[in-house]
Order: C-alpha cells, then sequence, then structure tokens
C-alpha cells in the first residue's frame, strides 16, 4: 500500500523509519526527532568534597574581591584569566584548606580542580590561572610600600563587615603578640626583623573579628603602635564611644589621654612599673576603702569567696605633645584580687624558692677558698631564681688551726709535726620572713584603669576580662594551624607583605564562618551599590558628629 503523508497522521504514535535504529513520535503531523544530547549517555564529573566553595563564597559575602579589584591598579592589558580580587580568594582557599602558604605547590594543587574552582567563582578557571608568577605579580601589589594598599583594603573592609553582619561594637580588644619567622632575607631590607616579628591586632568582642591588623618589627611594641590602631578602629566602626580592652603595652599616660581626649573609653591593666609597684603595696596592705566580694555576672555560680577588690578615683593630667595643651580627666583605678592567680602564682614562687635554696646549699658544700668568686656565685644564684628581695647571703671567713707533719714517711710519736692556719669559707642563707608575708599578701592582685564610668564599667564587670581567651585565638590561628606563618618560603620584602595582607584577610575569614553557622545574617546591599552609598553617607555623617 502506498501511503501519503497525510496518511502518517492518523498512524500509529510511533513509526519505524527505515536506517533509524528507535521509533520516533509523530506530533500535530510532525516527525518529533529528540535531541542528539539526550541519545548521548550521561557524563558525570566527580570533584573532591572540600571546603572550597564555602570559602570562596564567604569571601564573596565579604566583597574581598571587589574591594581589592577596586583598591589595586588594573593588570597589563595582556593579562587574561581571573583579577587580582578573584586570584587572592582562590591563594587565601588553598591556604585555609591546604594549611600552607607555599605558593610552588599552588598551581599542581589547582589543576586537578578547575571545574570546582569555575564554578566557584562563577567564572572559567584556566590551568595557567594559579602560576608562580601571577601570584608573585599579587603579592607585589599587595605589598607595595609606596601605594600601601594595605590600609585602604582593611578599611574599607572593615567598615562593609561591620555593616554585612550585625556584629556587636561595644567592645573591642587590642593586644599584640610575636611570632618567629625563618625567612633567609637581610635584616636592612625586611619588613620585619629577621627571626621574629609582632602582630598587633584589634577586634570586636564577642565575635574576634580584626578591624585593625598591624606588622610590627620585633622589640617595636610599645605606645606608638597601640594608638594608631586604635583610630582605625574607630573608623571602621563609625564612632570612637567603643570599649577598648588592651593589654599593659597600651596604658602609658599618652595613650590613654589620647583616647580620652577623642571620645573613647579604655580598660587596661597597668605595667608594674614606675610607681604601680608601690601604689599597689601601699593600698592592699593599708586599703582606703573597704574590700569587697566580687562576682563575675549575677547568673554566676561563683559564691564571691575568689574574686575581690576596691575602686578608687584619681585626678590624672596630661600636658600634650605641645605646650600649654592639656587633658584632664578623673580615672578609675580598679584593684581586683584573684584567689586562683594567687594560687598559681605562689605554687611557683615556693619552687623557684626551694630550688634556690638547694642551689645554695650545694654551694655551700664546696665553698672553695675565694670569698669574692663565692659571693658572686651565690649573688647569681638569687637573681637568677628572682630571690634577691627574699633571701640573705651570709659570709663568713674563719681562721682554723691545724697540725701538719713534717717530711716523709708514715705517722709516728716521734716525728716532727707544725701548726698551720688556714682559711675556711662557709656560706649561709636565712629567708626574710617580712618580705616572704608581704609577698603572700600581694600575690593575685592587679589594677586596670578605664574612664568608662561606673553604670557602663562596674568593678564586678571587669572580670569579664580578666583572663579572656578570646584575643589570643587570633595569635594562635597565625603562629600555628591553620595558617602557620612561621616559616617564611619568601625572600622579597614586597611579597612577604603582600602574604601578610592576605594572612590579616583570612583572621577575618575564619571568625565570619563560624559566625555564619552560629546564626543567621541579615540581607545587606551588594558592595557599591546604592543603598551602600546611602550607608556610606551615614557613617561619614556620624563621624563628623
Amino acid at each position: 500500500m502506498d501511503l501519503s503523508s497525510s496518511d502518517l497522521t492518523h498512524s500509529t504514535p510511533g513509526l519505524q523509519l527505515e536506517g533509524e535504529g528507535m521509533p520516533y513520535p509523530l506530533f500535530a503531523g510532525k516527525l518529533i526527532r529528540p535531541r542528539e544530547d539526550l541519545l548521548r549517555p550521561p557524563v558525570f564529573h566527580s570533584d573532591r568534597a572540600e571546603d572550597i566553595h564555602q570559602l570562596i563564597h564567604q569571601q564573596r559575602e565579604m566583597c574581598v574581591d571587589a574591594i581589592i579589584d577596586e583598591v589595586l591598579p588594573v593588570p597589563h592589558g595582556n593579562r587574561q584569566g581571573l583579577t587580582y580580587g578573584q586570584l587572592a580568594m582562590g591563594l587565601l582557599a588553598y591556604i585555609l584548606t591546604q594549611r600552607d602558604h607555599r605558593i610552588s605547590t599552588l598551581e599542581a594543587w589547582a589543576r586537578p580542580r578547575l571545574r570546582c574552582l569555575s564554578l566557584a567563582f562563577g567564572a572559567p578557571v584556566g590551568p595557567k590561572d594559579f602560576t608562580d608568577d601571577r601570584i608573585e605579580d599579587l603579592l607585589a601589589r599587595l605589598g607595595d610600600r609606596k601605594a600601601r594598599p594595605w590600609e585602604q583594603i582593611e578599611e574599607r573592609l572593615g567598615q562593609h563587615l561591620v555593616r554585612a553582619y550585625p556584629l556587636p561594637m561595644e567592645t573591642g580588644h587590642l593586644d599584640g603578640a610575636d611570632a618567629p619567622i625563618h625567612s633567609r632575607i637581610e635584616a636592612e631590607r625586611a619588613p620585619i626583623r629577621f627571626g621574629r616579628f609582632v602582630e598587633l591586632l584589634g577586634k570586636l568582642d564577642p565575635a574576634g573579628i580584626p578591624l585593625a591588623t598591624a606588622m610590627l618589627p620585633s622589640g617595636q611594641v610599645d605606645a606608638p603602635p597601640y594608638l594608631p590602631a586604635w583610630r582605625r578602629m574607630v573608623d571602621g566602626i563609625g564612632r570612637p564611644d567603643f570599649l577598648l580592652v588592651a593589654d599593659g603595652k597600651f596604658s602609658s599616660l599618652s595613650n590613654r589621654a589620647q583616647v580620652q581626649e577623642g571620645g573613647g573609653f579604655y580598660l587596661a591593666p597597668m605595667p608594674a612599673t614606675g610607681e604601680v609597684p608601690d601604689l599597689l603595696r601601699r593600698w592592699v596592705l593599708d586599703p582606703p576603702c573597704s574590700i569587697q566580694s566580687l562576682r563575675p555576672s549575677e547568673e554566676s555560680a561563683d559564691t564571691g569567696e575568689r574574686w575581690h577588690g576596691l575602686e578608687l578615683c584619681r585626678p590624672m593630667r596630661w600636658q600634650g605633645l605641645h605646650a600649654g595643651k592639656g587633658v584632664e580627666w578623673t580615672e578609675r583605678w580598679l584593684l581586683i584580687h584573684d584567689q586562683a592567680s594567687a594560687d598559681r602564682e605562689l605554687a611557683g614562687f615556693r619552687d623557684r624558692l626551694n630550688r634556690a635554696e638547694e642551689a645554695l646549699e650545694k654551694l655551700a658544700q664546696r665553698p672553695g677558698t675565694d670569698p669574692d668568686l663565692l659571693a658572686w656565685k651565690a649573688q647569681a644564684v638569687l637573681y637568677h631564681f628572682g630571690m634577691v628581695p627574699f633571701l640573705s647571703i651570709n659570709l663568713e671567713e674563719q681562721v682554723e688551726r691545724a697540725q701538719r707533719y713534717l717530711g716523709r714517711g708514715r705517722p709516728g710519736p716521734n716525728r716532727p709535726t707544725r701548726w698551720v692556719e688556714e682559711r675556711v669559707l662557709r656560706l649561709g642563707f636565712s629567708r626574710k620572713s617580712a618580705a616572704l608575708e608581704e609577698f603572700g599578701r600581694l600575690a593575685g592582685w592587679g589594677i586596670y584603669v578605664t574612664n568608662a564610668p561606673a553604670e557602663r564599667l562596674s568593678l564586678s564587670e571587669v572580670l569579664r576580662y580578666w583572663a579572656h581567651w578570646q584575643p589570643e585565638r587570633g595569635f594562635y590561628r597565625l603562629k600555628g594551624r591553620p595558617l602557620s606563618a612561621a616559616p617564611l618560603y619568601l625572600r622579597d620584602p614586597g611579597h612577604i607583605r603582600g602574604l601578610m595582607v592576605l594572612l590579616e584577610i583570612a583572621l577575618r575569614v575564619l571568625p565570619l564562618v563560624e559566625l555564619e553557622h552560629r546564626r543567621p545574617r541579615q540581607a545587606v546591599p551588594k558592595y557599591n551599590s546604592p543603598e551602600f552609598s546611602a550607608q556610606e553617607g551615614e557613617i561619614a555623617s556620624l563621624r563628623s558628629q
């Protein structure tokens, strides 16, 4: 039978055509052919399950790529592929997942993960996007000493994080810690001294997110770097009236006065220098007011037997850098006693005291014949164990007469003898009971100074910061895992500075990842959007006030 095309419309739904391996359906008189890609067997791609997607997504939410691309100059026209910001996010993902910052192995790490990185970036990633020369170019741009791009990156990143996340901005921590490095670089060319470097971190409490960071040569963490770090924290938060909790190196009179003059509040321990030891001894041994029991909080189960304290107010004055300009304010001196700290301090003191006495006893058994040498050794023992105020040395030189035989041979009744005089050294020592009793009464006491009013910071609330672990967590991450700043495998000073800029950004990524898991984040405008610019204007108006 001859079938025309019109008859095909009323035929069976599936028609086997010659040369075809499967029946094709007919719809509305037309032959429906499936897509060729549907005829092919599916292809499955398997990628190793890592934290790359989460880390890159977190950095994009923080606008790391947008801020870096905005601050750094545009790459050369012939440079194709990822931008500086995307390259920085990939390098940070490598550092945080592999716990290694050697750029020589970055290309080998990225090669089997090109598809995973492309999906995370939302842009194609080629096999040569993470080569050594591209990473060195990025580090050189970030560590440019003349342009100092890290200052703009830190300021814009901090301002964006404060707005993007509902972070508590009532309290900030400022602390410094040193760490060893092993970079083979000449000291005069190094951005940090050979052997050690110091990292200064200004964080928000309790999230622990850094707002101000600084890399300093070892041995230079004193008064000068702290005040610029506080000003950068003020720029990031947008107002100065937060409580700055700092360590003892911040407690210089000039720092406290300038924070007071700038409208800020501070809380810092006083180091045992200058007049502070005498003041502490006088106030503890003869309290000017009654000592009260303290509790860290009202809900605390502490019975109040561990903590004690008292409060004094002192008028302070700082003349300033220019003649005729001074700052006057009333400062609260808070004396805190922790019984647990006193027990640890006394236990260590007793151990050093016992070891010092054992060393002196061994020295007394073999005193020698030189009194000056013996006195020097005894004083060296006291200085070594810190027992000069607590042990007294008594050195005596006695003359003893002894009978000696003359000549050779066995002693006998008729053998001639003679009497000789010998000088014998005797070393004695004793404890100073008054000094030991005074040390026991002063153990566990410390002084905090603050300009915050009692309504904002009571004496009991200071206990929250007495042995606070949170500021040290960033230093643990930087010096140990996962960032492992030591050892450094770079020689160029610009590359070292650029790498430290990225590691400081990583210190912001890790606590924000934890924060995202603990609580949801509110919706925020995108970077450089109209809503973002409106918030910039609001913050600028707050700063002007």
